[in-house]
């Protein structure tokens, strides 16, 4: 996963500035445990990894929340925090449980036993996004996709360090990313005032974004 996530934080560095100086200080091992122990699961050790060099993709502000005084992070974000393929975002871990929705509440499967955790979405709403299966047993640590009214999809990749290898190779080999079925995402790496945003080249959402050249 440390390899990975380097070599995504190298590029923003070069290329996106902006995104890349957003990036929060580590998240607190206390607030780690606590939303194992609030949820009642273990988080799989790529996002956790994840969480111990930053504690989300972005300022705590995008997401809706302030961030606390000790991160030394300013009051208002940016939006740069949806550097993700399909413009996902990884909030503050302690404010995972809080999210409105996502697989532990859309589609959930009757088993008591399943333990999925919603880690990333394209807003602050959280109905669509990317969850990790915590559940104890052959899948732990497979990552999916969820959205509303929507049964959550598993497999997507077999991990969250497999995620982020293919995220990175796509942001040096400019494309979209692949997915595990096959198929290969419309949306490419690009630009918007110095911040990473991913989009569709023949029908950007924002008219300032410009492809990645």
């Amino acid at each position: 996963m440390a390899g990975a996530w380097a070599r995504i934080e190298e590029w923003l560095e070069q290329h996106a500035p902006r995104s890349y100086r957003m990036l929060p200080p580590p998240a607190p091992e206390a607030g780690i445990r606590e939303v194992e122990q609030e949820l009642d699961l273990t988080v799989p050790p790529g996002l956790k990894a994840f969480y111990r060099l930053h504690n989300g993709t972005g300022h705590p502000g995008d997401f809706g929340w302030t961030p606390e005084p000790e991160t030394g992070l300013p009051s208002q974000g940016q939006e740069t925090a949806w550097l993700l393929p399909r413009k996902h975002g990884i909030p503050p871990v302690q404010h995972l449980p809080y999210w409105d929705e996502g697989p532990h509440t859309i589609g959930r499967p009757d088993d008591p036993m399943v333990r999925y955790l919603a880690f990333a979405a394209t807003d602050r709403s959280g109905l669509y996004g990317l969850f990790t299966d915590c559940t104890p047993g052959p899948g732990y640590g497979r990552i999916g996709t969820f959205e509303e009214a929507g049964i959550p999809k598993l497999g997507v990749w077999p991990s969250f360090a497999d995620y982020l290898i293919e995220v990175a190779d796509a942001l040096y080999e400019n494309r979209g990313v692949e997915y595990a079925d096959g198929h290969q995402d419309t949306k490419v790496p690009g630009l918007v005032d110095q911040a990473l945003v991913w989009d569709g080249p023949a029908h950007p959402r924002d008219p300032e974004w410009t492809r990645f050249a």
